[in-house]
């Protein structure tokens, strides 16, 4: 009868690493028999020389439990995480090697055992004895023309051009999210860095009559005071546009030709605050197909563009 396992792959912040001396550390023991493991992710070295880690655990009856399983392994780390206020990165749990079917095979002669390629998050499989994983990355340094900072620099310290300061701040933000490993937390950054470069436009006169007649309602209705203020409060967002009408403006204002992921600039808009509303709402986006990695590197573009053509309008 076959038995299952799962890994939990993650990545700590550069300026942390797990004390330990050893290579494996048993962190759990259950009942029912699964065992739960620390390990480097590099094989041969101490845990404490990496930023990258794993838990492995198992044996399980059935995928479903072993997923099951690392679904809570995960929710315990992070909470490990936050206690100790360090970076944790899980990664989204997609294949992202580059390893080639002809070089797996390559190493399992070599290893001699079986080869699995390395996922960052969670990965279910059935168990097999002397199972090693392997990760090969290729990390891109991108060297920028000095020549070019020389005249971007003096042309624009010497120059006319006047920022805002919703385009600094979102410049800022943009700048900011290369920082951030996780893709779901990228993108929400990048979705930020538009929401602050938005100066959302008055409603129709008679929307405004409209909230004006509501607050009135409000401060005579029969509810206490500090209720009273923070639904007036909330009624002043309803004179403006909403965030989602000013950005689909602005963007088929400034990038009316360009498309992404083979849809308009608006039109893309609408779909990234729409996933930016349900990861911050629900914690996740309702579908599970869409790759967050690609998605925001996509939204990166669309808002390097859509600043570009903001700071030169």
């Amino acid at each position: 009868m076959a038995e299952y396992e799962f890994r939990l792959r993650f990545n700590l912040a550069n300026a942390y690493r797990i004390g330990s001396d050893a290579e494996e550390l048993e962190l759990l023991c259950v009942p029912t028999g699964e065992r739960f493991r620390l390990r480097t992710a590099v094989s041969g070295m101490p845990i404490k020389d990496h930023a990258r880690a794993a838990i492995l655990a198992g044996p399980y009856a059935s995928c479903d439990e072993a997923r099951a399983a690392a679904e809570r392994a995960k929710v315990a780390l992070l909470y490990w995480a936050v206690e100790q206020r360090l970076g944790i990165d899980f990664g989204d749990g997609r294949q992202r090697s580059i390893a080639t079917e002809a070089g797996m095979a390559l190493l399992r002669e070599q290893l001699g055992c079986p080869i699995r390629n390395d996922v960052h998050g969670i990965d279910v499989y059935e168990r097999v004895e002397n199972l090693k994983f392997v990760a090969v990355s290729a990390n891109l340094e991108v060297g920028k023309n000095p020549t070019n900072l020389v005249q971007t620099f003096a042309r624009e310290f010497l120059g006319a051009r006047h920022l805002t300061e919703k385009q600094v701040l979102a410049s800022e933000i943009y700048s900011a999210s290369f920082f951030d490993v996780s893709p779901r937390s990228r993108f929400i950054t990048l979705v930020t860095a538009v929401e602050a470069l938005l100066d959302p436009a008055p409603r129709p006169e008679s929307v405004q009559t409209l909230v004006t007649e509501m607050e009135v309602l409000t401060r005579t209705s029969g509810v206490d005071d500090s209720t009273k203020e923070a639904i007036v409060s909330s009624l002043q967002w309803l004179r403006e546009e909403s965030i989602g009408r000013s950005g689909r403006a602005m963007a088929r204002r400034l990038l009316p030709h360009q498309r992404y992921n083979g849809r308009s600039s608006w039109a893309f808009f609408t779909q990234c605050y729409h996933l930016r509303s349900q990861i911050v709402h629900q914690g996740t986006v309702g579908d599970p197909s869409i790759d967050m990695l690609s998605l925001a590197n996509t939204m990166e573009t669309f808002v390097s563009e859509l600043l570009l053509a903001s700071l030169r309008d």
